[in-house]
């Protein structure tokens, strides 16, 4: 291939030179000029490879110019993290089944003793989707502690392993905190008079058939939320909408389809107040997507030598595969007393036992029937 077949593959729709072109300029560079026979071979060699040079040079910058740009790269959105965990869930298949069971797992922290300590009770809800069929709402309290960490552990030991501890000051009044694996009550409520209604109210009362309804698109739920909010708001709620809607998070631990969660992820992620605080792991040892609503939390009563007041921030953990809420963590903003800044002080955690069921709700025996 010459330099002329190299420019017709470049620019295969240029008009090709004539010939009396062609022929005048190779007898320019195979002309004798003013060189002595052997040294115009080496100009006439150094001539024509130049003048090659300078055409590869100018077809490599014309094919250059025709070869599409490279895609400009795009600013990722802010909170992408939730936009892309919508997208991973928004086709998941749905799941059903007659009866909703819903788990959760609180946890909150104390000190006495001169060590830190867990204590944890548990509630569980069994929704029917019939509205005929009551609620079965069960607690047990007590509630267990046991000491939060290896060296919390061995610090209680030190201590004789006492089974019972008052975590408040003298001369306060406070109940007893018993060590054990268990909670050591339990008590229940069947109720038929609900009509199908959920029993987490946050958001305002929902029934299965109604939240089955909601809608699959962000915006057309965000209009459905507006009329929560109104009757919050005609009932004396006094709370903007747009400080309400992140309340709508807590609907992410219910029955929704994936295409409804995925819609509510997309309209939580839109918030001027959400921010994604990234990836963690739960209180139950679960990858998580940390997400930040910007709910305020207030302060927590840490139980301990004497009760301290400690300033919290309030965080909501996403399941990165289904985006289901995995429960709601309350960490210490700022260090004091005993608690340092960033501490797991309470958290609310969805256990993995929940979801749907075939099997119908009983009371447990042993279990005593809420007056």
């Amino acid at each position: 291939m010459d330099e002329l077949d190299l420019l017709d593959r470049a620019l295969p729709g240029a008009r090709p030179p004539s010939p009396e072109v062609i022929a005048r300029a190779r007898a320019r560079l195979a002309g004798p000029g003013h060189f002595p026979a052997r040294r115009r071979t080496w100009m006439w060699m150094v001539t024509a490879a130049a003048a090659t040079a300078a055409i590869v040079t100018l077809v490599a910058s014309l094919v250059a110019q025709l070869a599409p740009a490279p895609p400009a790269a795009v600013a990722p959105k802010r909170n992408q993290a939730l936009y892309d965990l919508a997208d991973r869930i928004g086709k998941l298949p749905a799941t059903s089944g007659p009866y909703w069971r819903s788990v959760s797992v609180f946890g909150a922290y104390g000190r006495a003793g001169g060590f830190t300590y867990r204590a944890t009770t548990r509630l569980e809800v069994w929704q029917s989707r019939g509205p005929a069929d009551p609620r079965l709402m069960m607690t047990w309290y007590g509630p267990a502690a046991r000491p939060a960490t290896p060296a919390d552990e061995r610090a209680w030991r030190d201590a004789g392993s006492p089974r019972r501890i008052k975590p408040c000051g003298k001369g306060e009044r406070c109940r007893y905190v018993t060590f054990t694996d268990q909670p050591q009550q339990c008590t229940y409520s069947w109720d038929p008079s609900e009509g199908g209604a959920l029993a987490n109210r946050s958001v305002g009362t929902i029934t299965m058939a109604e939240l089955a309804a909601f809608p699959a698109d962000q915006n057309a739920l965000r209009d459905k939320l507006r009329t929560y909010h109104q009757i919050w708001y005609r009932n004396g709620f006094k709370q903007s909408f747009e400080e309400f809607l992140p309340t709508a998070a807590n609907l992410l631990s219910e029955p929704l389809r994936p295409d409804q969660r995925a819609a509510l992820i997309r309209l939580l992620a839109g918030l001027r107040s959400t921010k994604v605080a990234g990836t963690v792991t739960d209180p139950l040892g679960r990858p998580a997507l940390s997400v930040d609503l910007g709910v305020s939390a207030g302060t927590y009563s840490f139980p301990g030598e004497p009760r301290t007041e400690v300033p919290v921030e309030q965080r909501t953990l996403l399941d990165p595969g289904t985006g289901a809420a995995l429960g709601t963590v309350i960490h210490a903003s700022r260090t004091v007393a005993w608690a340092t800044k960033g501490d797991l002080v309470a958290y609310n955690a969805t256990a993995p036992e929940s979801g749907w069921t075939t099997q119908r709700p009983a009371p447990p025996k042993g279990c005593a029937k809420r007056k």
